[in-house]
Parts: C-alpha cells; sequence; structure tokens
C-alpha cells in the first residue's frame, strides 16, 4: 500500500489529473463507463417491470439517475483498473450501490430494506458479471492441447 499522496490502496490513483492516460485508457475508462451504465438502466428498468411500474423512459430514469450520478463519481474519482473484476469493478459496483442510495435517500426515494438488498445483488452481479465475461475472453491462453 502506498502513502503517496494521490494513490489509494491497490494502486488506485485517486483524485489526481488524468493528463497521462493515452487513448487506450481513455477508451477503456469509457467502455467501462457505458457497460456499467447499461447495467444501471436494465436494473431500473429490470426493477419497474418486477412492480407494475410502468417501463416509460422517465420512470426508469427516475430509478437509474441516481445510480447513474454515483457511478459518474466513480469515474472521476478512481483512474486506474476501470475494466478490471478486483479493484477496479468492485470498487464501482460498492460506490456506485452506496452512492446511489444516499442520492436516492436525499431524494425522497424509498431505501426499504428489500431493496437495499436487492440492489447490491443485482448491481453486482451485472457491473462483476460483463468484467468476468470481459476477463475470460481477454485472458491468455495457454497452452494449447493438440
Amino acid at each position: 500500500m502506498s502513502i503517496q499522496p494521490g494513490t489509494g490502496p491497490q494502486g488506485l490513483e485517486v483524485g489526481r489529473a488524468s493528463r497521462s492516460l493515452g487513448p487506450g485508457r481513455w477508451a477503456q475508462r469509457g467502455a467501462a463507463l457505458l457497460l456499467d451504465y447499461a447495467a444501471v438502466a436494465l436494473f431500473a428498468y429490470l426493477g419497474r417491470g418486477a412492480h407494475e411500474g410502468g417501463r416509460s423512459a422517465g420512470e426508469v430514469l427516475e430509478v437509474a439517475l441516481p445510480f447513474l450520478a454515483a457511478r459518474l463519481v466513480v469515474a472521476v474519482l478512481v483512474r486506474a483498473s476501470s475494466l478490471r473484476l478486483w479493484p477496479g469493478g468492485v470498487v464501482a459496483w460498492l460506490v456506485t450501490w452506496v452512492g446511489g442510495l444516499a442520492l436516492r435517500a436525499w431524494g425522497g426515494g424509498g431505501t426499504a430494506l428489500p431493496f437495499v438488498l436487492v440492489a447490491l445483488g443485482v448491481l453486482g452481479a451485472l457491473f462483476l458479471g460483463w468484467r468476468l465475461v470481459w476477463w475470460l475472453v481477454r485472458r491468455p491462453r495457454s497452452r494449447r492441447r493438440g
């Protein structure tokens, strides 16, 4: 663990200017942000439908917006490891979950325990799920059989 200013645990560089990021890193961060946004939108869409709610864009956005804002905070504060399962995926998931619930409560939205637990599980499965698939597809192949 580093005690350098701006460097958090596990090598997450927190709060530093992003000038040193190359074009590939910006593309990875953008891809991670878009896939996480899609995960939040899917969570909100499925949740609205499961409770006989409407699935109009406005109604889905009402549920998704606090979580989307929280995920944006992650994108601003944590610049490394966006596509990795650990620590990037876990940090994105948990900060999005906590921040989204806090913003939802602040805005007068419901934070009943069942919703909190479902949000934790579904967001975790979606945020970590696509990263696991990404890792499985991109991992180096070991010796080929033959």
